[in-house]
């Protein structure tokens, strides 16, 4: 994406953007602080695919009637250091926030604790909850299973989702340690993305085409022919997310649609996810863990480079420094992406995206 083709925008504006909008879609102000948080933070790090991206699609899912901006999260089963959560077809980032919050306090109390939420939409990129949880002093996974798209490993007809998984680990002097894949090669958004900016090719290896053909032409390329990362490891792991997010969190799994659902027999977009927590000080004292961490991390980075290598990365240190980056310089949205943006505004009544520069 060249510069002729950018926008920078302040962090603070396209903040207020978003919060904006979602309320125009009926979101609560509470509710689109956090809608909006998730977004503008996924943009930060770098995670475009996730980030203001999205806000048309959560746009049609309200006006369809799939997504209920004001939904309730109610709990289904309380067991102590497992609970089993409904999250109504809410915004996720609302119960993801309250899910991840449950479960470091309830892995505060025992130890390790699990909650699964069912009946949940769109997350947003998972290291928000991870990060959130790290920072308070426990190790972390989240696990979302989603819409049947992606073909089984060897096959055509789609069964998972990209099927992502986040964890990440609470550290002393570094930033926290986050890892947030999506267990194919690429999340189908950056595919979309991909088209909005008007990139000419994608990787290798992303996709394929509706006939199953590798292709790197994102307009050729189909959401629901993605190639798993590592082939059948990744594969592998798409089915551990599937299990945990979809059978156990008594939500959708495969092709099979939750019956307790409203949305069952319709288009499906009702996901299931998992959250745990580790309290690290059962193991050893916090500062005593981080540091060890740490040293871990600046053993990594002691490490010889290979030939072409400029510098060796941790999981989530290249996004915090581009964070960092971005808080200062801007964030680089696509002309594009700004149009889309600008068009729902318009739609919804709304003044079009500001101090851009």
């Amino acid at each position: 994406m060249s510069d002729a083709e950018t926008v920078l925008v302040g962090e603070a504006e396209l903040r207020a953007q978003l919060e904006r909008l979602l309320g125009a879609l009926g979101a609560p102000p509470e509710r689109a602080a956090i809608v909006a948080d998730n977004l503008v933070e996924a943009d930060l790090r770098g995670v475009d695919s996730h980030g203001a991206n999205l806000m048309a699609l959560y746009h049609q899912r309200v006006t369809g009637g799939h997504l209920h901006p004001d939904a309730p999260v109610t709990t289904i089963e309380d067991r102590g250091s497992t609970v089993r959560l409904d999250g109504g077809l809410g915004f996720g980032q609302v119960v993801g926030v309250e899910a991840v919050d449950l479960v470091t306090a309830r892995a505060a109390e025992h130890g390790v604790a699990a909650v699964t939420v069912r009946e949940l939409t769109h997350l947003g990129a998972l290291a928000y909850y991870t990060i959130r949880a790290a920072r308070a002093g426990f190790v972390a996974m989240v696990f979302q299973n989603g819409p049947p798209v992606v073909p089984p490993f060897g096959g055509t007809t789609g069964i998972f989702s990209t099927n992502p998984f986040s964890y990440a680990v609470p550290t002393g002097t570094h930033p926290p340690i986050v890892f947030d894949i999506a267990t194919t090669a690429a999340a189908g958004n950056k595919i979309l993305l991909a088209r909005k900016r008007g990139d000419a090719t994608i990787p290798a290896g992303w996709a394929n085409d509706e006939q199953g053909r590798p292709t790197t032409d994102p307009n050729e390329a189909s959401v629901f022919q993605l190639q798993w990362a590592g082939g059948h490891k990744g594969f592998g792991l798409a089915m551990l997310v599937e299990i945990v997010a979809g059978v156990l969190a008594d939500s959708c799994y495969g092709t099979v649609e939750n019956t307790a659902s409203e949305l069952a027999g319709r288009d499906r977009i009702a996901k299931g996810a998992g959250f745990v927590a580790l309290d690290v000080t059962r193991f050893l004292p916090r500062d005593e863990f981080e540091r060890r961490v740490d040293a871990l991390i600046d053993d990594v980075h002691r490490s010889a480079l290979a030939p072409g290598t400029e510098r060796i990365y941790v999981p989530g240190e290249l996004e915090a420094e581009r964070r960092e980056q971005r808080r200062r310089d801007g964030i680089p949205l696509s002309r594009g992406l700004v149009d889309e943006l600008d068009r729902v505004a318009a739609e919804l009544g709304c003044p079009p995206l500001a101090a851009r520069t």
